[in-house]
């Protein structure tokens, strides 16, 4: 049942308007760690900006990090797509590289596994096996998935949705029910025994509300964390930046004397705890040169409702010869290689001539008879979207990825990312990636779309914003 925002901002304190996010500048500066984002999906970045993103994670790409004192930068890991097995093997492989690469350099670091502010994600599992791999023994695992650019809260330990009059519990929204990641508790302390099985009971579950957060001062907070006993989960209230900041330096000033601490959050938490100064939205002037004439492309693959609704209110700002539909029923065909070379062709024309072109696969959802063949099916049409992507020959002025792994897929495989660097937000919660100089278009304008963001006219604007 949702609840009236303002019904429980009249019953809270003020809160605490001091400046902590310059305070946890100084505070993460000084405290010498480099913090390591594990991102289980390539929209977690959507609040940083000039923070590098990385998409391997062998040993010697560690240690180059922290020879070279890289201050922050994300592992995309893009495991929410991925099985139990492979994410546990793969974030196995992280943490020991973590782990040797600090021993070697000698350099200190903080773990942040980055997931869906919809408690959507392989949790506990990601968090766990970083504790074991990185031998994080004594850690506790603070659990934060607000996220206020997507009206993602959490108050009286019940985690919300807003839509800034109402809010809504998650556990009745449309995310609740995923196939891979259902749940069926918004108390996040009820939500932590659900996903351990009644390992960890929710009596056994820390809690900070946000009278406690709004009224105490950092260093009681500070010691209050530091007196948690290890190998417990802990969950901090907030309702705004005003009061996640000061979470965060309380949480800093704790790792200050020792407290070891595994972070389970959204992306909000992140710009709190490296205090990372605010900044405005991005300007098409300050990712596209006016010299380029070169048409834009977008791409959607996403079918969640939301990004359907969002891609019916862009097509009017097309002609018909520049919409392009990939027809699902066709791509699955084994004779498939000719039709997708057709669309190629496509592509590449109207981008050379100038024009803006929007790509989506059609949107009737095809099913297999069984999880497998769905898997394989969703494996074909991303590989065809990335196949779009490696053989058009001209440079978009930008290109637009639309939903979590599609953008992931088509900057790894598609572009050949292997480092880039995100330049901030075109709106809210809507990053800009500027591609690295491995990449097939140097230095191109990247924005990752995540599906479930913005409302039916986001997609609309930021095309608009860029459009030749």
């Amino acid at each position: 049942m949702s609840i009236v925002l303002s019904n429980i901002i009249e019953d809270l304190p003020r809160e605490d308007t001091t400046n902590y996010r310059a305070i946890n500048n100084t505070l993460f500066k000084n405290n010498g760690k480099v913090c390591i984002v594990i991102d289980d999906d390539p929209t977690g970045n959507q609040t940083v900006y000039n923070i590098p993103l990385l998409t391997t994670w062998n040993l010697e790409v560690f240690i180059s990090e922290f020879i070279n004192k890289t201050p922050v930068f994300f592992i995309l890991t893009n495991s929410r797509s991925l099985s139990n097995l492979e994410t546990e093997k793969i974030y196995q492989q992280i943490s020991k590289n973590i782990e040797k690469a600090s021993q070697l350099t000698k350099q200190d670091y903080t773990i942040v596994s980055r997931s869906d502010s919809t408690l959507r994600g392989h949790f506990p599992l990601e968090p766990i096996t970083i504790k074991l791999g990185a031998k994080l023994d004594d850690a506790i695992t603070v659990f934060i998935p607000v996220m206020f650019e997507g009206g993602r809260v959490t108050v009286n330990d019940n985690h919300y949705v807003s839509d800034s009059e109402n809010l809504i519990p998650v556990n009745e929204m449309p995310f609740a029910n995923d196939h891979s990641f259902g749940y069926s508790k918004s108390d996040l302390k009820e939500y932590i025994e659900e996903k351990t099985k009644g390992e960890i009971e929710a009596s056994c579950v820390y809690s900070f509300s946000i009278d406690k957060i709004r009224l105490e001062d950092v260093e009681t907070l500070a010691k209050q964390i530091v007196s948690i006993p290890s190998n417990t989960y802990c969950i901090f209230n907030s309702l705004n930046y005003l009061d996640l900041d000061k979470v965060a330096t309380a949480l800093l000033l704790a790792e200050k004397v020792g407290k070891k601490i595994i972070y389970r959050t959204s992306s909000s938490f992140v710009p709190s705890y490296i205090g990372l100064k605010p900044k405005g939205l991005l300007e098409p002037k300050e990712l596209i040169s006016e010299e380029l004439v070169n048409g834009g492309l977008t791409i959607v693959g996403s079918y969640v409702k939301k990004s359907s609704e969002q891609l019916q209110n862009v097509l009017s700002l097309y002609s018909e010869e520049t919409i392009v539909e990939v027809d699902v029923s066709l791509i699955i065909q084994d004779n498939s290689q000719e039709y997708i070379n057709s669309l190629v062709k496509t592509i590449d024309k109207n981008i050379s001539k100038g024009k803006d072109v929007i790509v989506f696969t059609s949107r009737k959802l095809l099913t297999g008879p069984n999880s497998n063949s769905n898997i394989k099916m969703a494996s074909t049409i991303s590989q065809a979207l990335v196949y779009l992507v490696n053989n058009i020959n001209t440079r978009p002025r930008y290109l637009i990825a639309k939903g979590g792994i599609t953008s992931h897929d088509l900057a790894i495989k598609g572009l050949g990312m292997i480092r880039s660097k995100v330049l901030g937000q075109l709106l809210p919660g809507i990053p800009v990636w500027e591609m690295g100089e491995e990449t097939r278009f140097l230095k191109l304008p990247y924005v990752v779309f995540p599906g479930n963001v913005g409302n039916e006219d986001s997609l609309k604007i930021i095309i608009q914003k860029l459009i030749n």
